[in-house]
């Protein structure tokens, strides 16, 4: 388990400090990508949901937090991408790095409704954010059908930046 996170770390901080002619939009590698590693959280507008079940279906596993203003900037992305792309095989997790129990009871609902958000939110367990490294947010981690990190953006990212993910990693055989 160390070296998965190691490994994880590792290739979030080489992502982070590699620049490419295409705006950081070549994905990783095939043989280069580690597999992703399990969620655990607590969901809000959806049954439970782990990476697992989602194998064979591109996972964007957003991490980002109410009180973050670059996050509420990518939500509405994420919400025009969902119906677009669901039916292709695309599946979007938001994970808040916030304790359900810092807010009044009802307050993440009031947010998931205000959003229009038609993906599955959920709490992130601190284990899950210690072992995808989450320091920053918003974090978005792209993973391929097999459950691999193919890609990772740290901070605010276009709308059209997460499509041209989306759309790669759904065209991969």
């Amino acid at each position: 388990m160390i070296k998965k996170i190691l490994a994880l770390s590792l290739l979030v901080m080489v992502l982070i400090g590699c620049g490419s002619s295409q705006n950081g939009m070549n994905l990783i590698p095939k043989g280069d990508r580690v597999a992703a590693i399990e969620i655990d959280a607590n969901f809000l507008n959806s049954s439970n949901l782990n990476l697992s079940k989602l194998k064979g279906e591109v996972v964007v596993l957003d991490f980002w937090a109410t009180w973050c203003g670059p996050c509420r900037m990518e939500i509405p992305g994420f919400v025009k991408l969902y119906p677009l792309y669901h039916p292709q095989g695309l599946e979007i997790v938001g994970l808040t790095v916030e304790a359900p129990s810092s807010q009044p009871k009802g307050y993440f609902r009031d947010f998931v409704k205000s959003f229009a958000i038609n993906y599955p939110i959920g709490f992130a367990s601190e284990k899950t954010s210690q072992a995808y490294g989450i320091q920053s947010i918003p974090a978005t981690y792209f993973i391929d059908k097999t459950g691999k990190v193919a890609m990772v953006f740290v901070g605010t990212k276009s709308e059209d930046d997460i499509k041209g993910v989306i759309e790669k990693l759904l065209a991969e055989q």
